[in-house]
Parts: C-alpha cells; structure tokens; sequence
C-alpha cells in the first residue's frame, strides 16, 4: 500500500471524520492512491487531499471516491452525510432545524427555511447548484440571493429547482411549493424589501405601467459617474426579475383567468 500517510488533520473535526471514512474505504478496497485515481478519473494529488482533513472536498470528488473503492449506494450516502456536515462545519454555519413548510407564513419564515433547507446539504457551491438544478431553470445571480436571503424564487419553476439545487425529493417538493403559493403568490415580485430594491420594484411599475410622472422622480437627479455601475448592475437585475413576474403573470396567471 506504499508508505504510511500523515495523521488526518482534525482541526475541524467533521471534516476529519470524513478523512477517515475516506481512508477506511480505501483500506478496505486494498487500493493504492495510484489504482485509485484510475478508477475514478481523478489524480493521486485530488484523492490524498480529500482523505487529509484539511480541507472538505467537493461532493463529486466524495462519490467518485467510494464508487471507486467499490462503495455501495448505502455506503455513498452515508459519505454524502459526512460531507454535509464537513461542510457546514467548515464554513462556520449554525444547523437549524428546518421548519415545517405548513408552519410558514411569511417571506421571511420562508427565506429562512430556504437558508436551511441549503445548509442542511451541506451548503453546495452554487455552481454545483446551477448543475443539479439545470442551467435555464436556476441562473448562478438567483442562487446567491436567495441563500443570502435578498430574494425569494419568483416563480413556481424557480422555486422547484432550487429544492433540486439542494436535494429535496420531488415527492418532498409539494408542501414547499404550496409554502411558496401561500406567501409569495402567483406573478408577485418576490424580492425581500430592502429600502433600495424597494426603490427598484416602484421603478419597474412605473416602466410598466407608463407612469412617466413616478418614472421621472425616481430616476432624478441623474447619478454621478461614479454610481453609474451600481445603477447598470440593478438595472440588469431589475429587467431580469421583471421580465420573469411578467412572463408568469401573462403566461401564467392570466391565462388560467382566461381559460377558466
């Protein structure tokens, strides 16, 4: 098996926890670091990393790991839950108890249960996010204002894949669903209500309803050179968010109000 590894580093002790299920299955595969990366695809370098505790390494370098070690699905999903909690513990975050999606009742119940219902997986970086959910369904921006807690999915579609994003079961997805019918609603702008995207979602209203009184006190006086990135960046973000709640509220909602 070659020479003998260097103790596994439990400065961050579920991270170490899961260095050591790594290299226990390892042992038992009676696989060197070399036949190892052959079976996996990844490099000796990679898989010695993941089974040092130093650092928590990426859910698909976990899977590859013990499928290569001849790991069964049980065996892969009790990997998976070390990994979770290797990466909650790693960035510092506090588990919460998600709550029942019948108990939410506002838009802040229900950012903060999205938060955890992302930590509880171990917090995935959001390009492994934008994977899992598929890349027309859940753009990278969205992501991280949801789990930042300055937006809420604006519509059904969104909502559903970010509960794929981070591993909830289809027949787990119905009662969030509903939580999300219940507070945000059909063709609502969903965007938790700070005092400048408050600012934004009356200008949207003002574009789309052809207030050029409001449009006009709200777009003066005309911003220094040095604002005016900050402004193209909210514009950017105010024509996405519109362009989605408006799609849902034609494609959507009216429809249903026509055909019934």
């Amino acid at each position: 098996m070659g020479r003998s590894e260097n103790p596994v580093d439990y400065t961050v002790s579920e991270r170490g926890h899961l260095a050591s299920q790594l290299r226990e299955f390892r042992s038992a595969a009676e696989l060197t670091y070399e036949q190892l990366s052959l079976r996996s695809g990844l490099s000796p370098a990679t898989l010695k990393r993941a089974a040092a505790g130093k650092k928590t390494p990426t859910e698909t370098t976990v899977v590859k790991y013990i499928e290569a070690c001849g790991g069964t699905g049980t065996e892969i999903a009790a990997g998976m839950s070390y990994w979770r909690r290797a990466r909650v513990a790693e960035r510092g975050l506090t588990r919460r108890a998600t709550p029942s999606p019948a108990l939410i009742g506002t838009e802040g119940d229900l950012s903060q249960a999205l938060v955890n219902v992302y930590q509880a997986d171990g917090a995935p970086s959001l390009r492994e996010m934008q994977r899992r959910a598929g890349k027309e369904w859940l753009a990278l921006s969205s992501a991280s204002r949801i789990i930042n807690r300055q937006a809420l999915p604006t519509t059904p579609d969104q909502m559903r894949a970010f509960l794929r994003a981070c591993n909830v079961p289809e027949k787990q997805q119905k009662p969030w669903l509903d939580a999300w019918n219940r507070v945000v609603g059909p063709g609502r702008f969903a965007v938790t209500r700070t005092e400048r995207l408050e600012k934004w979602r009356q200008l949207r209203n003002s574009v789309v309803h052809g207030d050029a009184q409001k449009y006009a006190a709200l777009t003066s006086p005309t911003p220094s050179l040095d604002d005016r990135s900050k402004v193209g960046e909210m514009w950017h973000r105010l024509l996405y968010e519109s362009f989605v709640t408006l799609d849902y509220e034609v494609f959507g909602k009216h429809v249903r109000t026509v055909v019934s």
